[in-house]
């Protein structure tokens, strides 16, 4: 009797084994048969999941999405793909202002592309934006800082990092670390910053603010704080003064 099981493209049979012959044989070849037997129904088993292919944007983004930035990420070091999106919506009720959109989109062998992440900035108007840079850990492990740039009276950048943390992409803020580093000092933020990252880096500029200055004149030497990305957490790396010169905003 054969028996047809489809692998592949096409369909294989094959014929029902003679059991009598079997009970004859040495139980050698009994051994070894069941040898081959078990790792045909290993093979059978484990058949490939989908191919990892980069996926169509336009399906996870609204109909009215812009992309403006795209980066290939490992956020486990462990081959399988993420990536990280910054799209923009124009706002519905006024043309002043646009919504930007994070996205991470994550890669599963069984289901394929999915939504492992979305966060929202609304209201920014046109001197606003938004832009993401890699971060490398020393273990391989990936990250991405998300820098959203404000402008208005005065210019502010601010930041965070996603990672994945337990298997799940997570936001890391530095808000607590910085205050910290800043009150130990007597200095205030009032903005005018500037953000860069660097391998495992991220580095945080920041004028020279007492409490008793002017937003105009920042009156101390500006500070430059270095966080450390260690693939699941960002920890304070350094502070350092700079020379001072007196600046005017």
């Amino acid at each position: 009797m054969q028996f047809p099981v489809s692998i592949g493209h096409g369909p294989m049979r094959f014929l029902r084994p003679d059991f009598n012959a079997l009970r004859r044989s040495s139980p050698d070849r009994v051994s070894s048969l069941g040898v081959m037997v078990g790792i045909f129904i290993g093979a059978f088993l484990a058949q490939p999941g989908l191919p990892q292919q980069n996926p169509d944007l336009r399906v996870f983004l609204p109909a009215a999405g812009v992309v403006k930035q795209e980066l290939s990420l490992d956020f486990e070091n462990d081959g399988v793909g993420e990536i990280a999106l910054v799209y923009t919506l124009p706002d519905e009720s006024d043309d002043v202002y646009h919504t930007t959109m994070v996205q991470v989109l994550k890669y599963s062998p069984i289901s394929g592309w999915a939504v492992a992440f979305q966060e929202t900035e609304s209201k920014m108007t046109t001197g606003d934006h938004l832009a993401i840079e890699r971060l490398t850990s020393l273990t391989g492990n990936e990250g991405v800082v998300v820098i959203s740039y404000h402008s208005g009276a005065g210019t502010a950048t601010w930041w965070h990092v996603l990672a994945s943390v337990r298997n799940k992409i997570s936001r890391l803020d530095p808000t607590r670390v910085r205050t910290k580093v800043l009150k130990e000092r007597g200095y205030m933020d009032w903005g005018y910053n500037g953000v860069r990252s660097k391998g495992d880096l991220v580095v945080e500029d920041l004028p020279g603010y007492s409490p008793h200055s002017s937003r105009c004149c920042p009156d101390r030497p500006s500070i430059d704080i270095r966080f450390r990305f260690t693939g699941s957490s960002i920890r304070l790396d350094s502070v350092k003064e700079l020379p001072f010169s007196p600046t005017k905003y």
